[in-house]
């Protein structure tokens, strides 16, 4: 109990109980700290949640859409097809189009027609081709216009046609010139197509 009352004894005490208060406060102060960056540390190292939400509405609606994708590809298709085969119409119809204009300018130029005011000259002139030779009818008749040649043989009376055109047939061929055979030829063709021939010419 003396020791006790000593003051170097309780000095020594005060000093233990001191130290060993300090070192408890000091470990946990250390330990508490060191837990909390592991903690941390633990939560970083988790790897990242990616959205994974999927559902039987969500496939349906993917699915609806790509077929949708696939009809407009397909129509896309189609209206293609389509727009080809107009051209190619349209390109064959602009061909046929222009082959019958060709053939209306033919017919429009082979069939001849005589107007009403022209008869008159027209029969005057036949009279005057009638008496004449046919080899000196055919020579007028090489000099002149072919449309003005056919109305005046479809005015003329068809005994005296006939000669002129035999002759036509028969005479000599000039060098760069159309054979008068051909001549005569489509003259006739004119004559049988010809539009209004005046009467009494037979």
């Amino acid at each position: 109990m003396k020791i006790l009352a000593s003051p170097w004894v309780l000095a020594l005490l005060g000093g233990a109980l001191s130290l060993g208060t300090t070192t408890l406060l000091l470990t946990k102060a250390v330990s508490v700290p060191a837990a909390a960056p592991q903690a941390h540390s633990d939560k970083m190292e988790l790897p990242p949640r990616l959205w994974s939400f999927k559902t039987e509405a969500m496939d349906a609606l993917i699915k609806e859409l790509r077929a949708e994708r696939a009809k407009l590809a397909e129509a896309q298709k189609s209206a293609m097809t389509e727009q080809t085969q107009a051209a190619a119409e349209a390109a064959e119809l602009g061909k046929k189009r222009a082959e019958i204009k060709t053939m209306r300018d033919e017919i429009d130029q082979r069939v001849i027609e005589i107007e009403a005011g022209e008869v008159k000259n027209l029969k005057t002139l036949a009279q005057t081709y009638s008496v004449m030779p046919p080899t000196s009818a055919v020579a007028i008749l090489r000099e002149m216009d072919e449309n003005a040649a056919v109305k005046i043989l479809a005015t003329m009376k068809v005994d005296r046609v006939g000669p002129i055109l035999g002759e036509m047939a028969k005479t000599a061929d000039r060098a760069g010139e159309e054979t008068m055979a051909r001549r005569a030829a489509r003259i006739s063709d004119k004559l049988r197509l010809l539009k209004n021939p005046p009467k009494g010419n037979s």
